[in-house]
Order: C-alpha cells, then sequence, then structure tokens
C-alpha cells in the first residue's frame, strides 16, 4: 500500500515538474531530467516484482516511445511530452480505481485514460483561454473570417453529438455527469473549428530562422498551398518541425522568409497535469459517457 502512495505522489509531482519547466522555462526542458525521469519510472516498474507485470508495462512503454517519436517527428507532439508520457506509463501501468468516483475502468492503461482525458481538458483550455484572445486581438469581428467550410464542418460536427446525445438520453435516461461531459464537448469542438485561424493566430510568431529553435512547429494551417509549394522549391526540408538540418539549411540559403511559428501556443504539459489528476480522482472522464459504465456507477 505505501508503494501505490509513492506512485500516486510521483504522478502527480513528476507531471508537476514538467509543468513549471514548460510553463516557467519557455518550453524548455532540461535533458537530465528527461531521461531520469524514464528511468524513475522504469524503477516503480521492476518494483512490481512480477515479471509479467514489468514485461507488460516495458512493452507498452517502449511502444508508447515509438509512436511518440513518430508524433514527434511528423511535428505533432514535442519531445519532452512523448518522454513524460512512458514516464508516466512507467510509473502506473494500470488505471487504479478512481479515488472519488468507483466507475469500472476495466483494466485499461493508465495513458489511454490520461491521454483521453488529456484531450478533453487541452479542448476547453483553447475554447476559453484562445478564444477571448483571439477576440481581442482582432481589428474587425472574427465572425466575420469564418469560411463556409469551417461552418459546414461545425453544423456536421454539432449535429452528429446531438444525435449521439438523442440516442444515450432515449436508451439509458439523463445521467448528468455524462449529458454535461457530451455538451461541453460538443460547444469546445464547434467554437475551435469555427475559430480555427483566429485561435491559431493567437498561438503564433511570425519569425525567422535566427529565431526558430529545434522542436519549434511551424504553423502551416496558416500558410497558402503557394507559400508551402514556394517554401518547399527553396527549402528541400522544410517541414512542420524544426530541426537542425532545417535551420542550417536556411541559414546556408540565407533565407529571410518569415514563418508563422507556434511559439505562445498552450504547453501540453499543462492539460498534462491537469488530466493526471483528474484520471486519478475519476478515472477516464470518457467513461462517465458510455451507458454500460455510468449504469454502474457507484458513489464512494
Amino acid at each position: 500500500m505505501e508503494l501505490l502512495y509513492i506512485r500516486l505522489a510521483s504522478l502527480i509531482i513528476l507531471s508537476l515538474v514538467y509543468m513549471l519547466f514548460d510553463v516557467f522555462n519557455k518550453r524548455n526542458i532540461p535533458s537530465v531530467f528527461v531521461y531520469a525521469s524514464v528511468g524513475y519510472g522504469f524503477l516503480l516498474t521492476l518494483l512490481y516484482l512480477n515479471l509479467v507485470t514489468i514485461l507488460y508495462s516495458s512493452a507498452f512503454a517502449l511502444m508508447v516511445l515509438g509512436g511518440g517519436y513518430l508524433l514527434y517527428k511528423a511535428g505533432q507532439l514535442g519531445a519532452a511530452d512523448v518522454a513524460e508520457f512512458a514516464a508516466l506509463s512507467l510509473i502506473l501501468p494500470i488505471q487504479i480505481s478512481p479515488l472519488l468516483y468507483h466507475i469500472p475502468q476495466f483494466n485499461m492503461p493508465f495513458l489511454l485514460s490520461m491521454l483521453i482525458n488529456t484531450g478533453i481538458v487541452a479542448f476547453v483550455i483553447t475554447a476559453l483561454y484562445y478564444l477571448p484572445r483571439a477576440k481581442l486581438a482582432s481589428r474587425t469581428p472574427i465572425t466575420r473570417s469564418i469560411p463556409r467550410s469551417s461552418i459546414v464542418k461545425a453544423l456536421a460536427i454539432g449535429v452528429s453529438y446531438a444525435a449521439f446525445l438523442a440516442v444515450l438520453v432515449y436508451f439509458f435516461g439523463v445521467y448528468v455527469p455524462g449529458v454535461s461531459l457530451v455538451i461541453l464537448l460538443l460547444a469546445t469542438s464547434m467554437l475551435i473549428i469555427l475559430f480555427e485561424k483566429p485561435i491559431t493566430s493567437t498561438m503564433v510568431s511570425y519569425v525567422d530562422y535566427k529565431k526558430f529553435e529545434t522542436g519549434d512547429i511551424i504553423a502551416m494551417n496558416l500558410m497558402s498551398a503557394k507559400e508551402i509549394a514556394s517554401a518547399r522549391r527553396k527549402i528541400r526540408r522544410f517541414n512542420r518541425l524544426v530541426d537542425d538540418s532545417l535551420i542550417n539549411e536556411m541559414r546556408a540559403k540565407r533565407v529571410t522568409t518569415k514563418f508563422p511559428v507556434y511559439k505562445k501556443a498552450m504547453p501540453l504539459a499543462l492539460p498534462i497535469f491537469i488530466s493526471v489528476c483528474i484520471s486519478l480522482l475519476f478515472g477516464d472522464l470518457l467513461l462517465f459517457i458510455l451507458p454500460f459504465a455510468t449504469s454502474l456507477l457507484v458513489y464512494a
């Protein structure tokens, strides 16, 4: 039991430290800490003293590192975020029974629960934080900049969510937490789709290669197809992910073009920390929606 408390405390402290580095150290996380966190996670996996659990946890962590690396190279995830996911998974391979709500978790991986919660938290924060900033930064009403394609996508998402919610309520009745979560996801999804470009604009700065940092992400959704094609003709390694080879090529070719780079984007470590706390207290939030889980709800 004492070791379980150590695991729970480690999850919270580790994700908190990652968040503090990400927020207050300009997204620069010391490599020593990153490697040490993965090593510490592996040590706690070994302390299960069960060969099956050790092999399962290690194999899952390797899958996380492998899949995360591919996402990193594609410019979808930061390298430190990948290491953090692996470390957290090693510390607690299986989702425990939530501390506040005893909803069955079906022995799912803790990381899966945390990833789902991270996505939900990131959606909500993006809508609540960046939309007002986009409105303040815009010289004209941001509703004027909504393209028709975004309206169609938002309506399609809205209809899908509404239909799903109607089915749940019709067959399983009203369960307030689940219904509230679906409505929250519906609203935030539609807002993010409708105002994608204004929201993205508040996250980026237009800079040239001199202000590029390894690991930066270029906001290619703010570039036209013509601009992207032109950049790729000039820069062979041009892609979403900024790495040393891209910076060196632009320096060698003396490219002075400024590109939109996510310099003011929300650090992913923030929703990760919040999702770790949510996962420990409530479990996988998606299970509040699924009927077979909510019907088994038993309050602590």
